[in-house]
């Protein structure tokens, strides 16, 4: 920490100020015999990441465990669930 007049840090605003932020170190300006501090504000420190939920948490899905060759032939849904046709006549 060092200390000037403020005819010194008017000639040297800038340099000073960069100087602060990258030191953190404080400079000290003398006015009628009563100081100031220009100081860096302190950076907060980033937030610790919440916690990620275990997967054990995750809810089960079904599987298909088989051959792959078989999936183009595998049945999700059977077609004559399928009310489309019906529910369009409906609007009708």
């Amino acid at each position: 920490m060092h200390g000037m007049t403020l005819t010194s840090l008017r000639k040297n605003l800038f340099q000073l100020a960069d100087q602060v932020l990258t030191t953190g170190e404080p400079v000290i300006i003398e006015r009628h015999g009563r100081r100031l501090a220009l100081v860096a504000e302190p950076i907060a420190p980033e937030a610790p990441p919440k916690k990620l939920r275990s997967l054990d948490n995750l809810p089960r899905r079904q599987l298909y465990n088989g051959d792959d060759n078989d999936l183009a032939e595998f049945k999700v849904w059977d077609i004559s669930e399928w009310r489309e046709p019906e529910i369009l006549s409906d609007s009708d």
